[in-house]
């Protein structure tokens, strides 16, 4: 069987792209792994650096993402495919590197992103974490595009 991470923004755009996936075959003998991460921020002031989210905010903030994962895990998997699903939520300072190493750690065949395009001044950067997914994943990537306006 083989392993696919479908890495999920909570954003709506991206969800309802991701919920596209229903019954393609990229999906078919795969064991699905729903996988959100959280960017810790450190700012600082002149007294003292403030951390967000705290680390008492992360069960609540899991609790609420993994209700939404669920929800769109179930829109997207056959009753099979939720069956071998899994739903993951992490905190990390740099998302780009904890997806990197959770795509070795589960021995990923594939990952699945939903990319947002950006337009404008944002469009002229090459910094998103599609794009660092397409130059340094370790498995093949599969990105899905919002449709033309």
């Amino acid at each position: 069987m083989k392993n696919v991470v479908i890495c999920c923004s909570l954003e709506d755009e991206n969800i309802e792209l991701i919920k596209t996936l229903k019954g393609n075959p990229l999906l078919e003998n795969a064991k699905l792994h729903f996988v959100h991460i959280f960017e810790i921020h450190v700012y600082t002031s002149d007294f003292s650096p403030y951390i967000f989210p705290s680390e008492d905010k992360y069960p609540e903030i899991e609790k609420a993402t993994k209700e939404i994962l669920s929800g769109v895990a179930k829109e997207v998997c056959t009753a099979d495919e939720l069956k071998n699903s899994q739903i993951e939520n992490y905190f990390a300072y740099s998302p780009k590197q904890k997806i990197s190493d959770y795509l070795t750690e589960v021995d990923a065949d594939l990952v699945i992103v939903a990319s947002k395009q950006k337009h404008g001044i944002e469009g002229l950067f090459s910094s998103s974490f599609t794009d660092h997914l397409v130059k340094y994943s370790a498995c093949d990537i599969h990105v899905l595009r919002p449709p033309r306006s």
